[in-house]
Formats: structure tokens, C-alpha cells, sequence
């Protein structure tokens, strides 16, 4: 391999790098963002994400007020894991809407 053949083939590989980091950046910010709407949409759930051992990066949300046997029958779930944000506030409006036709025991 010349000179010229090498130092071609090292600015390829520098150009898809800068690409690689430039789409991570992006889709950091992207999750940043998801996760403050979601966070300000959902203020009853400590929500975040965490990756597991396998690798895959799920969206959870854990509710914050405590878990009764009404909200249970109700169907109301005290944790939430999802692949995705958009799988995690489907899942969230839905129990939000669960979280509000419960009645108050007195």
C-alpha cells in the first residue's frame, strides 16, 4: 500500500468516524429531550433509562404515590419498562387514565 493509498484510506475511515459520533450526539439528544417531555408529562413517575446487560436500553417509569389493592384491580401497575419512549408514554397515558377513574377509599 503507498502513501497516498494509506492517507486516502485514513480520511475515509476519519469522515465515517465524525458521521458515527455527529448521529450519537444526535440521538443522545434526542433521548434528552424525550425524557424531559416525558418527565413533565408524567410528573405522578420517576421516569429514565437504563440498559441491561444484554445491551438494550429501556425506557422505565416507577410510580411515585404508593401501589393500593384498588389501583391493582384497576389494572395500574407500579413499575413500567419499554424499548422506547413513544412505547413508554403510550403505556403512561394509559395508566394515567387508570390512575384517574379510581376512586379514593375515605
Amino acid at each position: 500500500m503507498t502513501y497516498a493509498e494509506l492517507h486516502a484510506l485514513v480520511e475515509a475511515a476519519d469522515q465515517n468516524a465524525r458521521r458515527v459520533v455527529a448521529q450519537a450526539a444526535l440521538l443522545l439528544d434526542l433521548r434528552g429531550r424525550q425524557l424531559s417531555a416525558l418527565r413533565n408529562t408524567y410528573p405522578a413517575w420517576d421516569i429514565g433509562h437504563q440498559g441491561d446487560p444484554s445491551g438494550v436500553l429501556w425506557w422505565i417509569a416507577e410510580l411515585r404515590q404508593p401501589v393500593t389493592p384498588e389501583l391493582v384491580a384497576a389494572g395500574v401497575s407500579r413499575m413500567i419498562r419499554r424499548e422506547d419512549a413513544i412505547a413508554l408514554a403510550a403505556t403512561l397515558a394509559w395508566q394515567t387514565a387508570l390512575l384517574h377513574t379510581v376512586r379514593p377509599v375515605l
